[in-house]
């Protein structure tokens, strides 16, 4: 199925969106599986760099095809409030982290984000339609509020010691992508790649600094961070290689691989069905069944 007036779109029906569904549960399930239990082995985390793209790009093609967006915000509410119990726990060392945030927050929040972002430029084409004013004024106002949404999870995580919405503003802004550009491939892949390049400067950049707010030097000097932003950058690019080898500070950028399920979802087969909320339900359950096994195995001993 082919979005409005595009011969380029990535828009696909139910049944097959339901395969790349299964197909982002699966990585998941692999990414977390090493992530738990075979750290040393990067292939886990690398087959699971494909999960969060697709389940980004299901939320972009979800919001263009649901029949009630409030019921599609309060099921991603309410999983996202059942998952974090287990969540809370989800690490190697079964450390208690009630700030860290799970995935369906960051989904929940990516929903509002299409949501405002076409309310604001909806209030922009009326202007040029209309030459009103304060349609242009309520737009950008608007749109500069999605801004800050975007960046809100990194400013709350530098304001407040423990907190972290799973994969941030960068999560954020992929769905927006996603939705802006999914008529148009070459401006998805090109915006996807700028995106994961900023991302891993700002990862990188949050590490090799002492302090997350300096993430351009040493202090909020503007000229001595941007003298600073060629050594860091450099130090970016060299760890483990990084740049050449996608490793490193580099590591999502795997995750672009995931275009090529999604742009092939239209030869993907369409008999795979899943159950209402299956996906749903899988997220908590997987998450509290590996924290568990992690207990059993090791949990006295931490």
């Amino acid at each position: 199925m082919q979005a409005k007036g595009s011969e380029n779109a990535v828009l696909v029906e139910a049944p097959r969106n339901d395969f790349l569904k299964l197909i982002a549960m699966v990585t998941m399930l692999i990414d977390h599986i090493g992530y738990m239990f075979f750290p040393q082995h990067v292939i886990f985390r690398s087959v699971g760099r494909l999960a969060f793209p697709i389940f980004a790009y299901l939320l972009s093609v979800g919001y263009e095809k649901t029949s009630s967006l409030k019921n599609y915000a309060w099921r991603l509410l309410v999983f996202g409030l059942i998952s974090q119990v287990p969540y809370a726990f989800f690490s190697p060392g079964l450390e208690f982290k009630p700030l860290e945030l799970n995935i369906m927050f960051t989904l929940l929040a990516a929903l509002g984000i299409i949501y405002l972002y076409e309310f604001g430029m909806n209030r922009v084409r009326e202007y040029r339609e209309n030459k009103d004013a304060i349609k242009m004024v309520y737009g950008i106002g608007v749109l500069v509020a999605v801004f800050l949404l975007i960046i809100a999870p990194e400013a709350l995580e530098i304001a407040y010691e423990g907190f972290r919405m799973d994969y941030g503003f960068y999560g954020l802004l992929l769905v927006l992508v996603f939705h802006i550009f999914k008529g148009d491939r070459t401006k998805m892949v090109l915006s996807y790649i700028v995106l994961s390049f900023v991302y891993t400067y700002v990862y990188g950049a949050k590490v090799l600094t002492a302090n997350s707010i300096a993430w351009f030097g040493e202090d909020w000097s503007i000229w001595k961070g941007l003298a600073s932003f060629g050594p860091v950058m450099q130090n970016i690019i060299w760890y483990n290689i990084g740049l050449f080898t996608l490793g490193g500070y580099f590591f999502q950028t795997r995750s672009i691989f995931a275009l090529i399920p999604i742009f092939m979802a239209d030869r993907l087969p369409g008999e795979v069905r899943l159950r209402r909320y299956f996906a749903y339900w899988f997220y908590p359950v997987h998450i509290a069944l590996l924290v568990l096994i992690a207990y059993v195995l090791w949990g006295g001993n931490m």
